[in-house]
């Protein structure tokens, strides 16, 4: 087995390929610039974080908007079909919180429905709630929904 000078094996090109592969020390580090990587990621790591947890928030916030829309809906479409009559009204408050707790089952907290009759024609739900936080301690955003519509009324044929 021969044996090769120091000096001739600082000389020859390193048998990595692509950018910098011919410079000599192209894969080393220097001794000033150790940990650098780890104080790099020191430094951005919180603000990966934040970001992410900013979209997840955003994310339940939307949901929980979703949600509360559609328990608005349903309730005021159960009061109008009812004729506004406080039977409907009554059975529109209880079927809006039982399908927000079906459809917005862990994306929308401490739901409150509220069905009125706003004049003579018109009908009113509606729904408020609050989005799950991601960090806990911190409350979550207020959510209010509200949909109105005519109430709807049979009229007879008259031809």
């Amino acid at each position: 087995m021969t044996r090769i000078p120091a000096a001739a094996r600082r000389a020859r090109p390193s048998c990595r390929s692509g950018a910098g592969a011919a410079v000599p020390g192209a894969g080393r580090v220097r001794r000033e610039e150790r940990g650098a990587s780890a104080l790099e990621m020191a430094l951005y790591m919180p603000l990966l974080l934040v970001m992410i947890f900013l979209a997840v928030q955003f994310a339940l916030m939307y949901l929980g908007n979703q949600a509360a829309d559609a328990a608005a809906r349903q309730a005021a479409r159960v009061a109008r079909n009812g004729g506004g009559e406080p039977a409907a009204l009554a059975e529109a408050e209880s079927g809006a919180l039982r399908y927000a707790a079906q459809v917005g089952s862990g994306v929308l907290l401490d739901v409150h429905v509220e069905v009125t009759r706003v004049d003579g024609e018109t009908i009113s739900a509606t729904v408020t709630g609050r989005s799950q936080a991601v960090v806990p301690g911190f409350p979550g955003t207020r959510i209010t929904r509200r949909i109105q519509g005519p109430i709807e009324q049979f009229l007879a044929d008259t031809r």
